[in-house]
């Protein structure tokens, strides 16, 4: 029941966003919040975040959701932000651009800021047994990650690449955050079949698919996505 109220109460804000009659919020609005914690895409009611944070979203106006593209650099000052949550976003973004976004994550921290990361973990089985491969073996399409295969380029809004931990690890050894002390790999799984799966404190951002939540790895829990915590330093 809630669910249902949540989602109408979500869509009536979208559409008096649209009509003009509400707005959604500017930077401005962020940096004279109380709230200094952002979120990429697109926040909705029945979030634990939606109280929290401000999401960033190109497409869905509301009051919630500061319309942004996060691979534009933002106009906000540095050290200006607390936390930063990205769950399940960047496998949508071109792998060759997230490195200007995790600079610009790390400009926006405060020192000792929160960058929490999460991604499909393309070395967790589910995944990658539903998953289009290419001649050489090679993902090139999860037909569950939205969008469309056309002629061999996932197009409309699809996973344009597919994550595992050493991908990720690339990610950060040439960010501003580095692979030092202050970047926690908390769950994510090896190719040969074993994983690291640390606790989280989900009351430093909520994350829905982990073996604590997801009912896909009950019965054998194990990870399903890359989970990272980077802090930038004191």
């Amino acid at each position: 029941m809630m669910q249902k109220i949540n989602r109408g109460l979500d869509m009536a804000d979208y559409a008096l966003c649209r009509l003009g009659v509400c707005s959604f919020p500017t930077w401005q609005t962020f940096l004279a919040s109380d709230t200094r914690q952002l979120y990429a895409g697109k926040l909705r009611r029945g979030l634990p975040q939606y109280s929290t944070h401000f999401g960033i979203t190109p497409f869905y106006a509301s009051t919630r959701n500061i319309h942004q593209d996060v691979t534009l650099p933002f106009r906000i000052p540095d050290d200006c932000v607390d936390a930063f949550q990205s769950e399940d976003v960047f496998e949508h973004i071109d792998y060759a651009k997230l490195a200007s976004v995790f600079k610009e994550i790390y400009r926006v921290l405060v020192p000792g800021g929160l960058f929490r990361l999460s991604l499909p973990d393309y070395n967790f089985d589910l995944y990658a047994e539903r998953c289009q491969r290419g001649l050489n073996g090679e993902f090139v399409f999860d037909p569950s990650g939205g969008g469309r295969l056309v002629d061999g380029t996932v197009v409309d809004g699809g996973h344009v690449w597919f994550p595992t931990i050493d991908s990720v690890k690339r990610l950060f050894s040439h960010s501003p955050f580095g692979l030092g002390i202050n970047v926690h790999l908390l769950q994510y799984n090896n190719p040969d079949g074993t994983f690291q799966m640390s606790p989280i404190d989900y009351s430093l951002g909520n994350i829905q698919r982990t073996p604590d939540h997801d009912v896909r790895v009950r019965d054998r829990p194990r990870p399903i996505s890359i989970v990272v915590d980077a802090f930038k330093p004191q």
